[in-house]
């Protein structure tokens, strides 16, 4: 695919994920973990325009969903479990070791109850405003179609490129905070992605990573929060990443581009 061709199918994506998030944002606001069926209303359209926007996008040049990282429904459900259990369990350890050292201190506004409750309803709320629609797209479409016109290492780049555009196009990037994290959230998933193949696998990273930090802030009064997001949200998790996916992969071409799927 040539230069031009592929930055006409990024900008068409692009425009089309911002407009469908305006437009289902402004016709079903909400706040996560509060709103909890407003959420997964949006989360339901949000999911269906954007598989509707990346088949189309698949179709113009007789591609498959395979072409966007994904596989069978049981190569995507052991892709995403994957990468759910590669950020749980290091995430786990780090909130343990911060609460246990004293760097953060947690404590709940409400019983378990309630604080369980929320759960599932937030979980589905992430994965499909968040996590499946995001990485579809971005890692999924944009980063693979990249990646088969240039070599890997650009195509990582120019999908947090992409992410950071859009995060900032539709007014997620409201704090010198959000704009380190955004574009080094997209940094992990895109080297999850390249490496793995599967984008169901950074789904998982990314459902499991935003829906803790989403149910923490509802949740809890935290001391520290900043050094549990650093250590036990994203340090251990991405050298567990790193490490694990480095040997799953041990060969893997950063200036190489990937093959026709």
């Amino acid at each position: 695919m040539t230069p031009p061709a592929l930055l006409l199918r990024l900008c068409l994506l692009f425009a089309g994920m911002v407009l469908l998030w305006w437009a289902v944002l402004s016709l079903l606001p909400y706040e996560a973990g509060r709103d909890a069926p407003v959420h997964v209303a949006a989360g339901v359209l949000v999911t269906a325009g954007v598989m509707a926007l990346v088949r189309f996008l698949l179709r113009r040049d007789g591609l498959s969903w395979r072409a966007a990282g994904c596989g069978k429904a049981r190569e995507n459900l052991r892709a995403f479990a994957l990468g759910a259990a590669l950020w749980l369990v290091p995430a786990a350890v780090g909130a343990a070791l911060c609460i246990a050292l004293g760097w953060t201190t947690l404590e709940l506004r409400a019983s378990a109850g309630p604080f369980a409750w929320t759960l599932p309803a937030m979980l589905a709320g992430v994965f499909l405003v968040e996590a499946l629609p995001e990485e579809l797209a971005v890692r999924g479409y944009a980063q693979g179609l990249a990646a088969r016109a240039l070599p890997a290492w650009a195509a990582l780049l120019l999908q947090v490129a992409l992410f950071t555009g859009f995060a900032w196009a539709i007014g997620a990037l409201v704090s010198f905070q959000q704009w380190l994290f955004i574009p080094s959230l997209a940094l992990i998933l895109g080297y999850v992605r390249a490496l793995t193949g599967n984008v169901w696998t950074g789904i998982g990273v990314h459902t499991a990573w935003m829906t803790a930090q989403q149910w923490l802030a509802l949740h809890a009064d935290a001391q520290g929060l900043q050094v549990l997001q650093f250590v036990a949200f994203a340090l251990l998790p991405s050298a567990t990443l790193g490490a694990v996916l480095g040997l799953r992969h041990p060969v893997f071409a950063w200036r190489g581009r990937a093959p026709a799927p």
